[in-house]
């Protein structure tokens, strides 16, 4: 089979970049095109739209026409249903919606095809959704990060959802951070500079291979942590360990393609060698080969979220040659 996914880039790549003001969003763009790194671009809405969640006409022309002369096609814009915004209580199920909507809408005027949000709005929200997403003609798509899976309550319960309402409009964007091989590197020397001791790095490795329940393993950090006895900063960066790095067979993927609207392209070191040690992107790309994926990918690093090092054009250089090397196979 010839066709291919559609290899492009998250503007979420270029945090520190961005964070530290080097290139204002045109300027970002511009970069993307002319590194080569899209077609698709993604971008996260309240990181890189002053405006969002509502987005004026004339900046969404602005936006394509941006995009329109650099030859870049817009692939996913990254929504936020954060239910958590008043103080005293959360979000009704119509605020919900009613805010969702308007991310829609702005998706829409963008040219976004797909509208990334969270999973835990649940399948009421979803099935309310639907006929918004088929009006704008936008997907809505919940994102599978970690420590969710294919098996997953939550998963198979929104799976059941999208199942009954057999609509194109609603489905996932799996992260393929569900499926570390192994924390990387730049995650253990983090907690090493926020002086973890060596013995906790150790533990924290053996809780994360363990094979238990992700309760029982948030519990055993907890417990390790105040046998160290380590500051709250400690305690955070090793609950993390559960919440970046997942642990679902990469052959999951499969079941849930089906319902794919568009993916993250998670990593955070593509090494010298050409590869990335933390994660198992040759058995990505060949699970992808071999279902016939079409659709879009972006690469996604994350090692922001480790070193302020403005290396993000770089590493996703470094990605689209992977992938584009285990797509060919």
């Amino acid at each position: 089979m010839n066709a291919k996914p559609i290899l492009g880039t998250t503007l979420y790549s270029f945090t520190n970049e961005w964070l530290q003001r080097l290139y204002t969003l045109e300027e970002l763009v511009d970069k993307v095109a002319e590194l080569d790194l899209g077609p698709a671009v993604e971008a996260v809405g309240f990181q890189s739209f002053r405006e969002y969640p509502d987005v004026s006409d004339e900046f969404a022309y602005q936006f394509r026409s941006l995009l329109d002369r650099n030859g870049l096609i817009p692939s996913c814009l990254g929504g936020n249903c954060d239910v958590g915004r008043h103080r005293d209580r959360l979000m009704t199920e119509d605020e919900t919606v009613d805010y969702v909507q308007r991310q829609l809408l702005s998706a829409q005027k963008m040219g976004f095809p797909v509208l990334r949000i969270q999973t835990f709005v649940g399948p009421k929200v979803f099935e309310r959704l639907a006929p918004l997403a088929e009006r704008a003609r936008v997907q809505v798509a919940g994102e599978l990060h970690s420590p969710l899976h294919a098996h997953h309550p939550e998963v198979l319960e929104l799976r059941e959802c999208f199942d009954r309402l057999e609509s194109e409009f609603v489905g996932f964007v799996p992260d393929f951070s569900c499926s570390i091989s192994f924390p990387p590197q730049v995650y253990w020397e983090r907690l090493r500079q926020l002086e973890a001791p060596e013995g906790l790095v150790e533990e924290a490795k053996q809780v994360w291979l363990a094979d238990l329940p992700v309760p029982d393993k948030f519990a055993a950090l907890a417990e390790a942590a105040a046998r160290y006895v380590v500051d709250e900063a400690v305690k955070a960066q090793l609950n993390m360990s559960l919440t970046m790095f997942g642990r679902m067979p990469v052959e999951q993927l499969a079941e849930l393609l089906p319902y794919t609207k568009h993916i993250h392209g998670k990593f955070y070191q593509v090494d010298a060698a050409g590869l990335e040690p933390s994660l198992p992107y040759p058995e990505f790309m060949a699970l992808l080969r071999r279902q016939g994926y079409q659709g879009t990918i972006s690469a996604e690093w994350e090692g922001h979220a480790f070193t302020e090092e403005t290396i993000g054009f770089e590493q996703v250089r470094a990605w689209k040659a992977m992938c584009r090397r285990l797509l060919e196979g």
